[in-house]
């Protein structure tokens, strides 16, 4: 077998467990999912609103489109951050020039949620497509990226890697605007709160099979392992077959991460397309143009509502 067809291979074994646990799996519960997810997350809502006029984005696993009101809202800058107003409320003269607003582009898998976002928002702009092979023009960026609860979905280090490579490679260093790419990313803490209802205890969470590497899924029975070491697990989702009437279970995959692996994780993939790390504290040594064009870094993270979070500065 030669590297390149074992390379296939390796990524069929990612692709196909993957498609089974969380593609097939989105497709089923559309609709009942997105009737539990209708909140906007606080840290993204001001990610969000902070950024300035006529700035592009992109929202990498929109899911029902929640956050796709950028384009259709606008927020008063006069106003506290709570103030929403929508773009029939004023005559249009006014609103390029006192409002700031950005266009948040939605991508999603699953054709099932990005019809949901068609019902939920008006017009929003939807591209179906995975966050592996995302369809956009490689001469093309935009000036800030979300990829919220996305991430974690991806069965391997090497997919995680290779998602964020390209959402680091899509991020305009800088905008007409003179402010620098954003990047901000949500997934799911293996570190949960006391409030959490993921747990083993409650059966939130399951033992899943682990994808020892890109080659095979490991086929040995997780349920005998210590539960505050596994990762990789199984979210159930009971919903109602609508031609029984009767509950069926689906289990979703996720990779639960620790704290820090996320930041690791953003170094590594950030290495890998050609960024070099450069503290805020520590841009002014960078001298050249050209230079600052390739270099990121870390602007905040933390952990909120059971999540790890990291927002990323490129340029």
């Amino acid at each position: 077998m030669t590297n390149e067809s074992q390379s296939n291979d390796e990524d069929f074994s990612a692709v196909d467990y993957e498609k089974n646990h969380v593609h097939e799996v989105y497709q089923s519960i559309a609709h009942h999912f997105s009737q539990t997810r209708y909140k906007p997350w606080p840290i993204v809502n001001e990610f969000l609103k902070n950024q300035p006029m006529g700035s592009i984005g992109l929202d990498v696993g929109s899911g029902n489109g929640k956050y796709l009101h950028g384009h259709n809202l606008t927020f008063n800058s006069q106003s506290s951050t709570n103030s929403e107003i929508p773009i029939g409320a004023k005559d249009p003269q006014s609103l390029l020039n006192e409002e700031s607003r950005y266009l948040l582009i939605g991508l999603d898998r699953s054709i099932s949620l990005l019809s949901l976002s068609s019902n939920h928002q008006s017009n929003p702009e939807l591209l179906n497509g995975d966050c592996l092979s995302l369809p956009i023009r490689s001469n093309f960026s935009f000036d800030f990226i979300i990829s919220i609860a996305t991430l974690h979905h991806l069965s391997t280090f090497e997919r995680r890697s290779k998602s964020i490579q390209s959402l680091l490679q899509l991020i305009k260093p800088k905008n007409r605007y003179d402010k620098k790419g954003k990047l901000l990313i949500f997934v799911w803490a293996f570190e949960q709160g006391q409030r959490s209802n993921r747990s083993f205890e409650n059966r939130k969470l399951l033992p899943a099979k682990s994808l020892k590497d890109e080659t095979q899924i490991r086929l040995e029975n997780k349920e005998d392992e210590k539960k505050d070491k596994i990762q990789d697990v199984f979210v159930p989702w009971v919903t109602q077959d609508p031609s029984t009437s009767q509950p069926v279970t689906f289990n979703r995959f996720y990779h639960l991460f620790k704290e820090g692996e996320l930041n690791d994780l953003i170094h590594q993939a950030a290495t890998v397309v050609g960024l070099t790390h450069v503290p805020q504290n520590q841009l002014s040594n960078v001298t050249s143009v050209q230079d600052s064009q390739n270099t990121y870094r870390i602007l905040n993270h933390g952990y909120e509502a059971d999540n790890w979070w990291v927002e990323v500065e490129v340029g």
